[in-house]
């Protein structure tokens, strides 16, 4: 596993996140894509605007950008339990 640094909200030219979904159901990759065995991922869609934007603009009148993200499962997993270690961190719920 990779040892990514903190990112800073300020960095570069962050998106601030409006909205996100995940697909229900996940999708088989063929085989013959990966060039190995296939597995299956669910689509996590996430969308927002430019982060000085939605701070200083109605939110819905910022154009926004929408990228599309194939999870796997160990992968939604692990998303799930640093969102959910850091929420609880955040309110002072962790044990």
């Amino acid at each position: 596993m990779q040892d990514f640094q903190p990112v800073a909200a300020t960095d570069s030219d962050p998106i601030a996140l409006q909205h996100f979904e995940l697909a229900r159901e996940p999708e088989p990759i063929p085989a013959e894509v990966l060039g190995t065995e296939s597995f299956e991922v669910w689509s996590l869609r996430l969308s927002g605007g430019p982060l000085r934007e939605v701070l200083t603009t109605d939110p819905g009148k910022v154009a926004t950008k929408e990228y599309v993200f194939a999870v796997p499962l160990n992968v939604m997993g692990n998303l799930a339990q640093k969102l959910t270690e850091e929420y609880e961190r955040q309110r002072g719920t962790s044990p």
